[in-house]
């Protein structure tokens, strides 16, 4: 396969877009330890086999054995060849490809564009004489300089054509503009005005970086306090967090997203060094801002404002974050508080105390305020509280969890346990006893079918893990022993390559992609790190594999002589001897012929 493209276009592209992105907009992936899991796209199937690894940049399905990087996964979901993914990876990117020809930036690009020069107009106008009042607000808010350079927070002029203007003088268009709803088009008067006037503005991220739309707040008492950018074909509120861009890193790390309402309480725990924050777009949370944050975590941590409307939003977040498979938590701050009120009232030292000190479970929570909301806790009451948190309760994977909340549940009822447990029972086609069989055999399956690995699989993991392992195995036996003929193939492509472990491997996936053997090379992957093989366990391969070597040597020798001994001339028999002679000696080298 010809490449037309720069040699670092591939890695250019992988450092700007996230596989799980890219993959997320196929696949409902749900988070399990470092690895992200769902059904694969590529076969029909019940129980989620395919496997996505953001460290390695690379899925792997273990039921079809589809497998690669995220061009990979665009060639065979989309139908394109390796350039035609590219072309669109790049796009998504941003990154441009060098060619002979290359054609005009699409809408989404030119909206994107548009956003990026309105975003430095209104840093601009906030640093500017006219910005005091801006400037002032965020000052009493305690938003220090470095959060609004990192959240790249502006001003927009009180004018009604502010924006407009320097818009037309960057070269951008009416129409242009008009596509990314900065401005509108007043038909009585056959001009156009800026949606953003005198407010402190938010642009919003989408998770690759990319400003796709904007959140104004007013500095008074004007209506409404909140405005957004209108949905055009790159923004719509409820496919997007606000802070996702900036925290997702640590979300990842940290396992745990803790959900906001607002800008400034994201902003503030941000910078508060709690940086795995996330707010939702002044809308009530939706299934797809749910689904966005199960692809970088297994828990949530709801943090709402104090107030009745803010636990009633709380009730809302969790029945949707229920349907997704992430584990619930909730914090309840003082009354009439929010994130941003308790971090500048108390600090954040006191803030954190708070929150690992009120931290429950959202079957708790809902406990919890049903008691409080009750007036009189009657058998009716009892009743509905336990039917309100049956489904989530039974929905636990462990055991012991259910166990927890069922005793926790009889307690605040003043019910005996076993009356609950009796509400518990199943009442399906399988026994409880039969329900823990079937998930034990379901775990034996995937621990199976994610851990049977050849040796020879293995040995290749260790061999692209570490030079010090081809090196030992190269120099011990070859590399010709691979009885597998894919294997075979991508050691005898990788030995050639010259230059760091990290190129090296680079090009190996780009090789196996054109090579069609990017889904073993995948499989692969998800060893490599995992320390499969030990010292010990190389040096008994190298063992084997040497015992292997001395009886296939000598049965040929056996044979050979049983052929001279039949058919054999003097001449033949002074060959062999002078063959077998330097054929011994290689063997005894290190068992290489």
């Amino acid at each position: 396969m010809t490449r037309y493209y720069d040699d670092h276009i591939i890695e250019d592209i992988e450092l700007r877009i996230d596989i799980i992105d890219v993959i997320s907009e196929t696949v409902n992936l749900t988070r399990r330890g470092n690895r992200y899991w769902g059904i694969c796209p590529f076969h029909a199937e019940k129980t989620p086999s395919f496997s996505v690894s953001t460290e390695k940049k690379m899925f792997y399905c273990f039921g079809c054995h589809t497998g690669g990087n995220m061009f990979s996964f665009v060639m065979k979901r989309d139908g394109v060849d390796f350039k035609e993914a590219v072309q669109i990876l790049a796009a998504k990117a941003g990154v441009k490809i060098v060619t002979a020809e290359r054609k005009k930036d699409d809408k989404k690009t030119g909206v994107l564009n548009i956003n990026q020069a309105a975003v430095e107009f209104y840093q601009q106008y906030l640093h500017g004489e006219y910005g005091k009042a801006a400037r002032e607000y965020l000052a009493k808010r305690q938003i220090s300089g470095q959060s609004i350079d990192q959240f790249k927070l502006g001003m927009a002029p009180n004018g009604w054509d502010g924006l407009e203007k320097h818009l037309l003088k960057k070269g951008f268009s009416h129409d242009e503009v008009q596509l990314s709803g900065l401005i509108k088009r007043n038909e009585n008067r056959n001009s156009y005005y800026d949606v953003f006037r005198n407010r402190l503005m938010f642009p919003i991220f989408n998770s690759g970086g990319d400003i796709i739309g904007f959140g104004g707040r007013v500095l008074d008492e004007a209506l409404p306090k909140y405005l957004n950018t209108a949905e055009t074909d790159i923004f719509a509120k409820r496919r997007n967090l606000y802070g996702l861009h900036q925290g997702r890193e640590h979300i990842r790390q940290a396992n745990e997203a803790i959900l906001v309402e607002g800008y400034m309480d994201c902003i503030m725990l941000h910078q508060a060094g709690v940086k795995n924050a996330v707010a939702s777009l002044g809308t009530a949370f939706t299934t797809e801002q749910a689904r966005l944050l199960v692809r970088y975590a297994e828990n949530v941590l709801i943090l709402f404002d104090g107030d009745e409307a803010g636990q009633r939003e709380t009730l809302k977040a969790i029945e949707v974050l229920g349907g997704q498979g992430i584990k619930i938590y909730v914090t309840i701050l003082p009354e009439g508080m929010d994130p941003d009120d308790f971090l500048n009232q108390y600090g954040k030292e006191e803030f954190s105390e708070y929150i690992k000190n009120n931290r429950i479970s959202h079957i708790e929570y809902k406990i919890d305020r049903y008691l409080r909301l009750v007036p009189e806790l009657d058998i009716q009451n009892k009743i509905k509280m336990i039917n309100l948190v049956k489904g989530d309760i039974a929905s636990l994977k462990s055991e012991l969890e259910k166990d927890y909340h069922i005793k926790d549940l009889a307690r605040k009822l003043m019910i005996e346990e076993n009356i609950i447990y009796r509400e518990f029972k199943p009442s399906g086609r399988y026994s409880e006893k039969e329900s823990i069989s079937r998930n034990k055999t379901e775990i034996i399956r995937d621990n199976k079918k994610c851990g049977d690995y050849a040796i020879e699989e293995k040995i290749m993991a260790a061999i692209l893990e570490d030079d010090k392992n081809l090196n030992k195995i190269k120099n011990s036996i070859g590399l010709d022993f691979f009885t597998h003929s894919e294997l075979g193939a991508l050691v005898d492509y990788y030995d050639k390559l010259s230059g760091e472990i990290l190129n090296r491997q680079q090009e190996l996936k780009i090789w196996a992609i054109e090579q069609s053997l990017d889904g073993i090379l995948a499989r692969i992957n998800f060893l490599v790190g995992e320390e499969y093989l030990n010292e010990i366990q190389i040096n008994n391969f190298i063992q084997d594999v040497k015992r292997q070597k001395s009886e296939f040597f000598w049965q040929d020798i056996s044979g050979e002589l049983n052929n001279l001994n039949n058919n054999g001339d003097f001449n033949a028999l002074l060959r062999f001897i002078l063959d077998f002679d330097t054929a011994l000696n290689n063997f005894q080298e290190g068992g290489k012929m």
